[in-house]
């Protein structure tokens, strides 16, 4: 499992956009449809006990693949996709950091252990 982290600068939802109404259609059509999709929530934080990070402003895809080979396919499809190289320009020229892609484990209490 991984998950692509894409920062935006705060206050400006077109890179969010782009990745929803843009990447994640790609994503679904050329592979396996991400398991979630997480965006900064902009509302007020209400709970002062929740320790949250103001002023972020990104998007988070999940993905799962069967192997390593399988998700290097998936991103070969994707960057091949005529939508994406429209796309990815446009995400790169919103981001204010290279999207950063990290590999996650399940844990021993996990249920997808």
């Amino acid at each position: 499992m991984s998950a692509t982290v894409w920062s935006f600068p705060p206050g400006r939802p077109e890179g969010i956009a782009l990745i929803q109404d843009g990447l994640l259609p790609v994503l679904r059509e050329t592979g396996p449809a991400p398991l979630a999709v997480l965006t900064t929530e902009t509302a007020h934080n209400t709970f002062t006990r929740l320790p949250v990070r103001a002023g972020e402003n990104v998007a988070a895809v999940f993905t799962s693949y069967p192997d390593e080979r399988a998700g290097r396919r998936h991103l070969a499809e994707v960057r091949a996709h005529p939508l994406s190289r429209e796309i990815l320009p446009d995400i790169g020229r919103e981001q204010t950091a290279a999207p950063r892609t990290l590999r996650l484990a399940p844990t021993g209490r996990s249920l997808i252990s």
